[in-house]
């Protein structure tokens, strides 16, 4: 699948392993990952639910990892969804999605 450029979503390949890991050090933004890994694209109302976090609070989260090209944010009228760049990511980072939500599953069993 082709992605169109656009200037809120960056293509994982121009993202650097620092940006990369930096966007999956913060635990939130982790959780968000790995919602988002299990349950394929999500209303972005359903993720704050879900995480127990305003819409305020996601709003930063959000925005560094579109710009790690970890996430694709649509906009449906009013309302947002967010799904996961799983295999443009995979292909910029193979294995570093696999080994991160590994850990994080692991721990958070």
């Amino acid at each position: 699948m082709e992605i169109m450029k656009d200037q809120l979503h960056t293509d994982p390949k121009d993202v650097t392993l620092p940006q990369a890991m930096f966007a999956l050090s913060d635990p939130l933004r982790l959780r968000i990952v790995a919602l988002l890994d299990t349950n394929g694209e999500m209303h972005c109302g359903d993720i704050y639910r879900a995480l127990g976090i305003t819409k305020t609070a996601a709003s930063h989260h959000f925005k560094v990892l579109r710009e790690s090209g970890l996430v694709w944010r649509d906009h449906h009228g009013v309302q947002q969804s967010a799904r996961l760049r799983r295999p443009e990511f995979d292909t910029a980072f193979p294995g570093l999605l696999d080994a991160v939500l590994g850990n994080f599953n692991k721990h958070s069993a």
